[in-house]
């Protein structure tokens, strides 16, 4: 009996531990299988696809994803489940940025790449109306100056001019040596086409096509006018060869973002400039009756991270809104626009906050005749999300518009805006508009 056990008990020492080994190592394969399987599991795009397209209001291609790291599309995940307001990509670009890089949209003509400015914000700036018309108006005082039209800005204006990531300037006249006034119109406008190189020199990158004297001159004049600012590598929105051309979006892509202006106008009581139509040359109109801009806003939205919309509109040398400026502003920005800027006026107008978004009514005129009038430039910085408005004081006069650097000038024109604004808004020493 006593040999029994200790043979017993030497096999348990010998094949003890054989066996526990042998488990472990069964356990440890098992493992590795269920690992193995999960990770061979085909990653779920569509379901991907769906959260990140209910997120942004595009659609998001599955294709798209497919392209992608899945630890990315994970972290895009992420940032919806987190409430971003902007989902971006492992490098930083927005969505919208990289959808535009996967479709190969980025043309230098209707998306234009301006790379990274090494900050964590970009500026956005804006005038209102210029004017180059050979006739009268600044020209014949610019043409005396040695610099011409540059000589006729303040050095602090077009230092911010140069200094902002994009500029936008209301063209208000045509490029051209030919064509005819427009019958019966008081006021016609057409310029020397080699003046648009004062756009380029003052750093100028986009235009507002959108307002009453772009056709002063009949088809001939407006043709050249497109032509000439193609030419000059200068972008335009608001007008063009029918409907889908001049109510298309100009997109920037900044910083990571992606940014849409669109321009239209409702100037005239009398209609002396064509609006655009699907088969007919003109204007980007957005006249009483016409829901055209606002769906055009929601659907540059669904393309860009920022839509910025630019209207001629309001009643000339009047401080008093009209009630489609007031209400077509709000509907603009509920549509997707993170800020309305206007002109047509000739004077400024005021200013209000609606929903976290700026509104300009008009900034007037900037260089555009020989009145003594208020004048500025507006600036709106967009960093981490958000988007701030500043509004840079100035006066045109002599036919030159100069910055008003003294704190008793800027505080009558700030104290000016704020009493004819619509809403109550507070601006600082350094003109930065908020809600009041």
């Amino acid at each position: 009996m006593k040999k029994a056990l200790f043979a017993l008990a030497l096999l348990l020492i010998f094949f003890l531990p054989l066996t526990i080994s042998y488990h472990a190592m069964t356990a440890k394969q098992n493992a590795a299988a269920e690992n193995g399987a999960a990770s061979s599991a085909p990653y779920d795009y569509s379901t991907a696809s769906t959260v990140l397209s209910e997120a942004t209001g595009r659609i998001i291609p599955a294709q798209f994803l497919e392209s992608l790291p899945t630890e990315e599309i994970d972290g895009m995940l992420s940032q919806v489940e987190s409430g971003s307001g902007i989902i971006k990509g492992a490098n930083g670009e927005s969505i919208n940025v990289m959808l535009s890089r996967f479709g190969n949209e980025i043309d230098g003509k209707t998306v234009i790449d301006l790379g990274s400015n090494g900050k964590n914000y970009f500026e956005l700036g804006f005038t209102g109306d210029m004017n180059f018309t050979e006739e009268g108006y600044i020209m014949p005082h610019a043409r005396e100056l040695a610099n011409g039209v540059l000589d006729c800005i303040d050095s602090a204006f077009k230092n911010v001019m140069k200094s902002v990531d994009i500029m936008l300037v209301n063209n208000e006249f045509t490029y051209s040596e030919r064509g005819t006034p427009m019958a019966n119109k008081q006021y016609t406008f057409r310029a020397d086409p080699d003046s648009v190189k004062y756009l380029t020199l003052l750093g100028v990158d986009i235009v507002s096509l959108a307002n009453n004297h772009t056709y002063d001159y009949g088809h001939d004049a407006f043709v050249d006018t497109l032509e000439t600012l193609d030419n000059a590598g200068i972008a335009r929105v608001g007008a063009g060869e029918n409907l889908n051309e001049a109510s298309k979006e100009i997109s920037y892509i900044i910083n990571g973002c992606k940014v849409a202006y669109l321009a239209a106008s409702r100037a005239e009581s009398i209609r002396f400039t064509p609006v655009a139509t699907k088969d007919s040359e003109g204007v980007f109109g957005c006249y009483e009756g016409s829901e055209e801009l606002i769906n055009r806003v929601a659907e540059a939205k669904a393309k860009n991270d920022y839509v910025i919309v630019y209207v001629h509109w309001g009643a000339e040398y009047s401080t008093e809104l009209t009630d489609p400026q007031k209400e077509l502003a709000k509907k603009y920005i509920d549509a997707g626009a993170d800020a309305v800027i206007g002109a047509h006026p000739h004077i400024l107008q005021g200013m209000e906050i609606y929903n976290g978004k700026p509104v300009v009514y008009s900034l007037g005129n900037f260089l555009f005749g020989t009145k003594t009038l208020d004048s500025g430039l507006a600036v709106l910085r967009i960093e981490n999300g958000n988007i701030s408005l500043k509004f840079m004081p100035g006066r045109q006069e002599n036919s030159e518009v100069k910055y008003l650097g003294l704190d008793s000038e800027r505080d009558r024109i700030f104290s000016k805006i704020i009493d004819i604004s619509p809403s109550k808004i507070k601006i600082d020493s350094e003109g930065n508009v908020t809600a009041g």
